[in-house]
């Protein structure tokens, strides 16, 4: 992974990630993109109820 690639977004995600969520993000970005590993890994570092309520969201919103 490199951090040049990141926009400033996922850079500061990256950052604010705890050391295993990093680990994890530079293992997935070895499958998928850099930004998308980030985000990725972002989403399994959150605590389940916030995630739940993150998904319950876009639902509502965007249908999905």
């Amino acid at each position: 992974m490199n951090p040049e690639n990141l926009s400033a977004e996922a850079l500061s995600l990256f950052n604010h990630l705890p050391p295993e969520g990093q680990r994890e993000a530079v293992r997935l970005a070895e499958t998928l993109g850099d930004e998308e590993a980030v985000y990725l890994a972002t989403l399994r570092a959150m605590p389940k109820r916030r995630r739940q309520f993150l998904f319950a969201l876009s639902k509502r919103k965007w249908g999905l």
